[in-house]
């Protein structure tokens, strides 16, 4: 057993990249200092561009992975340290996917799986954060939410974009909020994990902090270095206000291009007033 992954997993718009600002600036650097040019270092597990260097596995199905029980029969090859081209024992990879079996294909299982950490947020807030995101209506935003079949298709960072046409680009499927919550919470794996709500992460960010260095110390001996200083700054560093700032004068990759709105739009809980 290889237990290599550790998923950092959320339903859209639940503080994913929050999450992964405070991981990078505890696990790569010295000093706690974050900026979004970073983010990078924890990487989307569904990008095009592992696909397309490792087409060769789907064989005559290649043409055929738009179909979700077809591309999900392939989907654990995927994760193999081989093809994910890395040779630690741990690795952090974000994931929208809710933890799912199609056609009797796992979206992952605990023999890949060293940990994780699940983010969950009040729906009336994600609907809001993801119809701004979207650029769609409070309405389709609630469609789209209660939906047990919505899907997301997979990000397309390629550098052959043309190659995954709206014909053959695959998708992960989301399920409904409640689902893809319950595929997370409820999985009956022995592996370490950690359930952050979204609220606490804004909130409480020093407890939540403390909580996760804890989680990493105690399950798997990581020692942090400079720890009041890297816990001063990524509390300085990592705030929504500092972040949104940050995407205005440089921009941010990861902002959706269906609509006008930032990244960083609210950043608080607002209790579905919209919704």
């Amino acid at each position: 057993m290889s237990k290599h992954i550790f998923w950092l997993s959320s339903y859209p718009k639940s503080g994913n990249t929050l999450l992964r600002s405070i991981l990078i600036s505890l696990f790569f650097t010295n000093d706690g200092i974050f900026n979004l040019k970073m983010i990078s270092k924890i990487e989307q597990f569904e990008k095009i561009e592992l696909i397309y260097k490792n087409r060769n596995i789907f064989k005559n199905d290649l043409k055929k992975i738009n179909n979700l029980d077809i591309f999900y029969k392939y989907i654990l090859e995927l994760q193999k340290k081989k093809i994910l081209n890395f040779n630690e024992d741990f690795k952090f990879y974000k994931s929208h996917s809710g933890n799912f079996g199609i056609a009797g294909h796992d979206f992952t299982k605990e023999e890949n799986v060293s940990g994780y950490i699940y983010l969950v947020r009040d729906p009336r807030d994600v609907c809001i954060s993801w119809s701004k995101h979207m650029g769609i209506t409070i309405d389709e935003s609630i469609k789209f939410m209660t939906n047990d079949f919505a899907s997301l298709r997979w990000n397309d960072s390629s550098k052959n974009p043309d190659f995954f046409n709206d014909k053959i680009q695959p998708a992960q499927l989301l399920s409904s909020w409640d689902k893809h919550v319950i595929s997370w919470v409820d999985v009956k794996w022995t592996v370490p994990r950690l359930i952050i709500k979204y609220e606490d992460l804004v909130y409480k960010k020093k407890l939540v902090l403390d909580n996760i260095i804890s989680f990493f110390q105690t399950n798997y001996g990581f020692k942090f270095d400079n720890l009041d200083i890297k816990i001063s700054n990524i509390i300085k560093t990592t705030s929504f206000k500092k972040l949104k700032k940050e995407e205005e004068i440089s921009g941010f990759r990861e902002r959706s291009n269906k609509n006008s709105n930032a990244f960083f739009s609210v950043g608080k809980k607002i209790n579905g007033r919209r919704c």
